[in-house]
């Protein structure tokens, strides 16, 4: 009977395979969840100018849209936040006229005016129109998908809100939806224009 020698891998090799795959995954890894956030955070933005489009074309398109968008009331005034621009360092403040939930889970796929002021109703009706979505809806949700590294809570809203000192600019904000006095959340980071997140 002839001795047979059985071949194998020693254990020194298989811990050098097993260090290089180590160090291959330490390279690739950080790589590809960079990717992964930047592809999240560019949904957003896209998502972001498709929501301003579409308030613009509102605006534009009817009297009522137009009227209602700027139609504060002076006895209930809409939330403000007084937000920096990260840009310039300029602050101003931000008057909300539009929420929609845009997180997993959160129910209504479609525009809400805000609380305070229903004088907003015209213009978030058309809109709900205008971008195909309709109360209690799901199928036209718009997912909030970027989440920074520094939010203390998820970003699950969408808000239409303009500048108290130039109503022409119009900007698309996303938040989490914490309870607030209003019940909205508050907008905490802008898509549209000039992303600052």
């Amino acid at each position: 009977m002839k001795n047979k020698k059985l071949k194998g891998f020693t254990l020194i090799e298989i811990i050098v395979v097993i260090a290089i795959i180590g160090v291959l995954l330490s390279i690739i890894v950080p790589s590809m969840i960079g990717y992964v956030r930047k592809a999240r955070r560019t949904h957003d933005m896209n998502s972001g100018k498709l929501i301003a489009e579409s308030v613009m074309s509102v605006l534009s398109e009817t009297d009522e849209g137009d009227g209602s968008f700027y139609a504060q009331t002076s006895e209930v005034q809409s939330p403000h936040w007084n937000k920096t621009d990260p840009v310039t360092s300029e602050n101003y403040d931000l008057i909300v006229v539009a929420v929609m939930n845009g997180g997993g889970g959160c129910n209504g796929a479609f525009w809400n005016w805000t609380e305070n002021d229903p004088a907003y109703k015209d213009f978030v009706d058309l809109l709900n129109e205008e971008m195909d979505y309709a109360p209690n809806s799901t199928s036209t949700h718009i997912d909030v998908k970027y989440q920074p590294k520094d939010a203390a809570k998820p970003l699950n809203r969408w808000f239409i809100c303009y500048r108290s000192d130039d109503n022409s600019a119009i900007e698309i904000w996303v938040g989490n939806g914490s309870s607030q006095s209003w019940g909205k959340g508050e907008p905490m980071y802008r898509v549209y224009p000039k992303p600052a997140y």
